[in-house]
């Protein structure tokens, strides 16, 4: 969908309001407690403070549209809704990274022609329950399989992501992170090459992999395994197969739940921040 469908859409989501609490055996409201009551679900999603400013899922979606309209990026939406919180996958088509590819750097030579292209984006997440705040957080399209990559892995190594409180009020702050992120990401080109390069270079043997993705991957092994073994050469297993082994079943696996492809996003970071030997459980 494109942002004015996002905008649309965003009048159907979950709406939140902070109610006064009544403590068992006490007649009056608690003055510093509330309860975040979240409308559409029935139910209360959260105990908080009287400092927790509520932000709505559509506040922080007008945001988002507001923002990404300034700024006049071509924009992809993408939006699913998970008990108490929001994701929002937004895709700046016209913003692409080209790094070369792995042939190309075992090679060690390249041309422009063979490089890989990455579609720049960014994961906004909301949540009425306090499990996150406002994230904003950098995300990747690797282009030649399509897999969704969330990137959130520090300023040092690629482009660390931000998070404003529910503490805070949702201004000007939320455009000024955005536009940082973007700009911070189409500048990060060497950065994201030296993590592929680290990637491809750095494998082991196969049955080592296996026991990386049953120590690391626990209840989702079997279908990683599956993928991996498809992208497998030869009887080594490079860390750049195993990262995108995992944001593959990430990204096209069969109804999984925002959380459980959040989880799976958090190990591949681990992945592709970690050694392969590293990774490897010491056997008993």
């Amino acid at each position: 969908m494109n942002l004015a469908e996002l905008k649309n859409q965003s009048l159907n989501f979950d709406r939140a309001e902070l109610r006064t609490i009544t403590v068992q055996g006490k007649t009056e409201p608690e003055e510093s407690k509330f309860a975040v009551f979240n409308i559409d679900q029935d139910c209360v999603a959260s105990i908080v403070s009287d400092r927790y400013n509520l932000v709505q899922h559509k506040q922080v979606t007008d945001a988002v549209v507001d923002t990404l309209t300034n700024l006049n990026l071509k924009t992809d939406c993408k939006v699913r809704e998970s008990k108490n919180r929001l994701f929002v996958d937004l895709r700046f088509t016209d913003k692409r990274l080209e790094v070369p590819t792995p042939e190309s750097i075992r090679a060690g030579q390249h041309t422009k022609e063979q490089n890989e292209e990455f579609i720049v984006g960014l994961r906004v997440i909301n949540s009425y329950d306090k499990t996150t705040g406002i994230s904003v957080l950098p995300s990747l399209v690797r282009v030649a399989c399509n897999n969704g990559m969330i990137v959130n892995i520090g300023a040092k190594r690629f482009v660390k992501s931000f998070t404003i409180y529910h503490t805070n009020k949702l201004t000007e702050e939320f455009s000024t992170v955005v536009q940082k992120l973007i700009h911070d990401m189409i500048n990060s080109v060497p950065k994201l090459q030296a993590l592929v390069e680290q990637c491809i270079g750095d494998s082991i043997e196969w049955n080592l992999a296996k026991r990386i993705v049953a120590g690391l991957l626990v209840g989702r092994e079997k279908h990683i395994t599956q993928i991996l073994g498809k992208l497998k050469t030869g009887e080594k297993v490079s860390r750049w197969s195993l990262y995108n082994a995992i944001t593959s079943y990430a990204t096209h696996g069969e109804q999984l739940k925002p959380s459980i492809e959040e989880w799976l996003q958090s190990k591949a970071q681990i992945v592709l921040t970690t050694e392969l030997k590293a990774l490897v459980p010491e056997q008993e």
